[in-house]
């Protein structure tokens, strides 16, 4: 780690736990790699611009948000002592490619059953949700990288664009994609959602 940073232009930190078998993992490997990884930049005398993947959760007050809160707080305390830049980006619900069906994304996972005539479970259809298309999230961070995005005023980088959706929507949209198929038809996708879903 030592040796890699000494050489970094510039560090993506998207490591973390998300499901840990205990809570203690939370941080461990949130907010210890974390302080680790800032250590030995800093250790480098070099002041290597940071960009850390947080998420929405970090607002919550449970174990995954508050371990996201204070590795955000290590990588802001880590600019404010180097001059280093720091992007945060508190990433909303990313969907689209390499998401994990009955993991880490609600649209994949009613992608997975619905291209698999499974039923989707939906328990309040007006549940709203953000998302964010991960070719969007990695446009995003290439930005940070060459510094054509800056951090809001509360020192967040947004990622843009975000969708506001309903559960409700998104199962619909589904079910008459798979409609759509059957009749040899495309969907409209003048709107850039369901042109993304």
């Amino acid at each position: 780690l030592a040796g890699l940073a000494a050489q970094a232009d510039f560090v993506f930190h998207l490591a973390g736990i998300n499901r840990p078998k205990d809570v203690s993992e939370f941080a461990a490997g949130n907010v210890d790699l974390t302080r680790k990884l800032l250590g030995a930049l800093a250790r480098a005398n070099r002041a290597v611009p940071v960009a850390l993947t947080s998420s929405i959760q970090a607002a919550l007050d449970n174990p995954y948000g508050a371990s996201k809160r204070e590795a955000e707080r290590l990588v802001r305390e880590y600019a404010r002592q180097t001059g280093a830049r720091a992007y945060i980006f508190r990433f909303p619900n990313v969907f689209g490619k390499w998401c994990r069906p009955n993991y880490n994304s609600v649209v994949a996972t009613f992608c997975h059953n619905v291209a698999r005539s499974l039923p989707i479970k939906v328990n309040d259809p007006e549940t709203q949700l953000t998302l964010a298309y991960v070719d969007d999230v990695v446009r995003c961070l290439v930005d940070a990288l060459t510094d054509e995005i800056m951090p809001d005023e509360q020192g967040f980088a947004q990622v843009a664009p975000v969708h506001a959706v309903t559960l409700g929507q998104i199962a619909s949209l589904l079910g008459r994609f798979r409609a759509l198929r059957g009749d040899r038809v495309l969907p409209d996708m003048s709107d850039p959602f369901v042109k993304k879903l």
